[in-house]
């Protein structure tokens, strides 16, 4: 990677940084993807490093973090595809399935009734859905669509939103696993083969603990290889992205109560009569 495209790459992941969504979910898990390799180069070779040498350093590795940021939600959206059809379509179109029963008959009446009074639409019945699941799944659908544009207030939707940065952050870092599980075994491989097995067995000879064994930075690599590669292949896990997925579809149908709930007029002052 050239110095220019690196400048290019740290410009745009600053730019990343200021947006909430941007930063949380789509740089966070390209950060993490790269950790070990970062706290290693760090802790081996940080003091080596010069200023115009570690200046380069940092505007290539913001060159990597804006690329793979861009990797991340591509790959994640090809996943996310790959997941609502294995699942048995997109979440929030599930939520509003009668046959489905993730609300309760109830609440999944009044809902339909609400978004059926914002899109001037009716909505199919349980029979209606059954007889036409396809015809009933296109309604669910455009409702699921109004919704995401009418709860664009990050401010007045604040858990709404929060929902859909954590399940992007997970769906962005599931596409990401395989590099990030690949980056803690090269951090843990090259700490492992930098200066070749006879200064393994010299250390071996002389250490008289366990401790002495390995270096402060060579156990900060090691520790912060082991705990991301813990990280990714316990926590980012499809069925963590699914849970994500039904908590922010859940939570965008039940906005709609926001959305139908009609102004409270404004009480005007009463006029004193002398």
């Amino acid at each position: 990677m050239s110095e220019g495209a690196g400048v290019s790459g740290f410009a745009k992941a600053i730019t990343q940084f200021s947006d909430t969504y941007e930063r949380q979910a789509r740089l966070y898990p390209a950060l993490l993807a790269l950790s070990p390799i970062i706290v290693t180069a760090m802790a081996l070779y940080g003091d080596r490093l010069g200023l115009i040498s570690g200046v380069v350093s940092l505007l290539v590795a913001f060159g990597l973090l804006h690329l793979l940021s861009d990797y991340a939600r591509s790959r994640g959206k090809e996943n996310e595809q790959a997941m609502w059809r294995k699942w048995g379509g997109p979440p929030s179109t599930q939520v509003l399935r009668h046959r489905d029963g993730i609300f309760e008959p109830g609440e999944l009446l009044g809902y339909h009734v609400k978004l059926a009074t914002l899109m001037n639409k009716p909505f199919p019945s349980s029979a209606e859905e059954a007889s036409d699941p396809q015809g009933a799944d296109a309604v669910y659908a455009e409702a699921c669509g109004m919704l995401r544009a009418a709860t664009r207030d990050t401010k007045k939707f604040n858990l709404l939103f929060k929902d859909n940065i954590s399940y992007g952050f997970r769906r962005n870092a599931l596409g990401l696993r395989n590099i990030a599980v690949a980056s803690c075994f090269v951090s843990l491989f090259w700490v492992a083969i930098r200066q070749g097995p006879s200064m393994w067995v010299s250390r071996y000879q002389a250490a008289t603990t366990p401790e002495a064994f390995f270096t402060v930075n060579e156990v900060t690599a090691i520790g912060a290889s082991l705990v991301m590669l813990l990280m990714w292949t316990t926590f980012i896990t499809e069925k963590s992205v699914r849970a994500a997925a039904f908590s922010y579809a859940r939570m965008l149908v039940s906005a709609c109560e926001v959305l139908a709930a009609k102004p409270k007029a404004s009480r005007g002052k009463k006029e004193t009569v002398k």
